[in-house]
């Protein structure tokens, strides 16, 4: 009988890094504790101004680390993908860790599986100390697919940064350097037009919401940009292929953003173009008829919507809550992309509460 053997694939961790002193160390170690380890890791030094590079400093091989000058997040994570010599690229942000099995978890299915290009998992959600504050699928609920995700994440982006790809799928597919917020977002778009996604239900990695989170955060500009991902999605050929009840629940989605930043006439067209899609989908003629309520009943129902969907984003039991009883007050941190997306959603939520209390 033939034993299938796949051929063991090399990883690269790329870690992108501004100002990160009191994080950055930790991050390093958990690659380089794993049950296998990877053949490099990458860190990229984007400008830091702390104690950063003497932290670095004290890394030898299998750590290599870059150095440039300031130019944002996407350009640190680009200059580490391109100086990656591995099969599979992790990438890793400089606060958050790796569990001790991450990288053999998600190495095995991808040489097990040819036809699979991306891996996610679950995550734990650690405050600044590293104690567990919640399960990320917990905190931010939802289907998180395998396979073809494009419909799925049309809606919404799912994923952290934290995912293990095939550096060949890679080739042309970079960050882009030009976005400021939700750049991992839109790199997701472009994957799931040709590539199979893999969930592990299990988390690999631990997800740090700490007090640079509220500080650094331009919550419109970042559910400005999910709103830019979203267009996008809807302009590719392969989101016109997609079931008129899946393209009507984007349609909802990206009204319900547009309500929020406050484009109501824009969000009532999305609201009636998910219902001319899919008439049978009833999400299309609620939001319709509630639109035309007026932005108060909207917004209350937004909220509503949200509680019922268990989205602890922005409540008194979810993880910004507890961030935010740390009081500690460094103003050279910055804020990663991903935990961009969560907390501004999660101050969005609570602006949509305030706002929209009833007598």
């Amino acid at each position: 009988m033939q034993v299938f053997n796949p051929r063991r694939l090399s990883v690269s961790v790329v870690i992108p890094t501004y100002n990160r002193q009191r994080f950055v160390r930790a991050a390093i170690d958990s690659a380089l504790k794993q049950s296998r380890l990877p053949d490099e890791v990458i860190v990229v030094d984007d400008g830091s101004t702390d104690g950063t590079p003497e932290v670095l400093a004290e890394y030898d091989a299998p750590v290599r680390v870059i150095r440039q000058a300031n130019r944002g997040r996407s350009a640190a994570r680009n200059r580490g993908l391109r100086a990656a010599r591995g099969d599979l690229i992790l990438f890793l942000d400089s606060d958050d860790l790796l569990a001790p099995n991450c990288i053999e978890r998600c190495a095995t299915i991808l040489e097990e599986n040819p036809a699979v290009s991306v891996v996610y998992s679950d995550a734990q959600v650690i405050d600044s100390d590293g104690r567990t504050v919640g399960i990320y699928s917990q905190v931010l609920r939802g289907r998180r697919p395998s396979g073809n995700v494009l419909g799925e994440l049309s809606r919404r982006c799912f994923l952290t940064v934290s995912s293990m790809v095939r550096r060949c799928r890679l080739d042309g597919e970079a960050f882009e350097e030009g976005m400021e917020h939700c750049e991992d977002y839109d790199l997701w778009r472009r994957l799931s037009a040709n590539c199979q996604f893999h969930y592990v239900d299990e988390p690999l990695l631990s997800y740090r919401f700490h007090e640079a989170m509220t500080n650094a955060v331009d919550h419109v500009e970042i559910l400005q940009s999910e709103i830019e991902v979203q267009r996008r999605f809807m302009a590719m050929p392969q989101f016109a292929e997609l079931p008129r009840r899946l393209r009507a629940r984007t349609y909802c989605a990206h009204g319900i953003k547009n309500a929020v930043v406050g484009r109501m006439d824009v969000a009532r067209r999305f609201f009636r173009k998910a219902m001319w899609t899919s008439p049978t989908y009833p999400g299309g003629i609620a939001l319709t008829m509630i639109g035309m309520c007026g932005a108060r009943a909207l917004r209350y129902a937004i909220v509503q919507r949200r509680r019922l969907a268990g989205n602890q984003l922005g409540t008194p039991q979810g993880p910004l809550a507890v961030v935010r009883q740390e009081h500690e007050n460094d103003p050279d941190r910055r804020t990663s992309p991903n935990e961009a997306e969560v907390v501004g959603s999660a101050v969005l939520g609570e602006n949509l509460q305030r706002s929209t209390n009833v007598v």
